[in-house]
């Protein structure tokens, strides 16, 4: 026996994630695109990430046949983009600024806080999904002090370190679940 569909969207609704936006390009060079919170690094030697694609994606044939991508790691503000490439819009790229990378995919450059242009290896069908699994052959950190989108109990916001003087400069640390604030809903 297993949850209700309804019980697993809530227990996954309660564990926050960063937002990102899965980019490639399909047979005929057209940019294709998919918002998803389903990211995360597998290994660092050699660096290796997973991304969870719907079966029922119109973007996952382009995924499968190219077999690279770009993930453009969502900063804040790019909520309703997000949602533009969630939905089964047919031109999602429509009037979207994006750049070619080095390989020619598309990379959100002035949405993204980061990307990683990924080439996969392997691909496991598993439930409603596919897990794509990639090696990271390109990418870039953030250029900026920009704040990442993230999406928690169905809603968009931001984490952010805590400043008691706002004129003050955030010194380097790591920091604990008590030195961050929820900053709120985004739309």
């Amino acid at each position: 026996m297993t949850v209700s569909r309804e019980t697993f969207f809530e227990i996954m609704a309660s564990f926050p994630s960063g937002v990102a936006i899965v980019t490639t390009l399909d047979d005929e060079c057209r940019p294709r695109g998919l918002t998803t919170t389903a990211v995360a690094s597998v290994s660092a030697h050699p660096p290796l990430l997973l991304v969870c694609v719907d079966l029922a994606s119109r973007t996952l044939p382009a995924l499968r046949a190219r077999r690279r991508f770009v993930v453009n790691f969502m900063r804040e503000g790019r909520s309703e983009l997000c949602l533009r490439f969630a939905s089964k819009a047919a031109e999602k790229f429509e009037g979207v600024a994006w750049s070619p990378t080095d390989s020619g995919l598309p990379l959100l450059r002035g949405d993204a806080l980061a990307w990683a242009e990924c080439e996969t290896v392997e691909e496991l069908e598993t439930g409603d999904h596919v897990i794509l699994l990639a090696t990271v052959a390109a990418g870039g950190g953030p250029a900026d002090e920009g704040t990442p989108l993230l999406y928690y109990r169905r809603s968009w916001g931001v984490w952010a370190p805590v400043v008691e003087d706002e004129r003050e400069a955030v010194p380097s640390q790591e920091v604990s679940a008590r030195d961050l604030r929820w900053q709120g809903v985004e739309l």
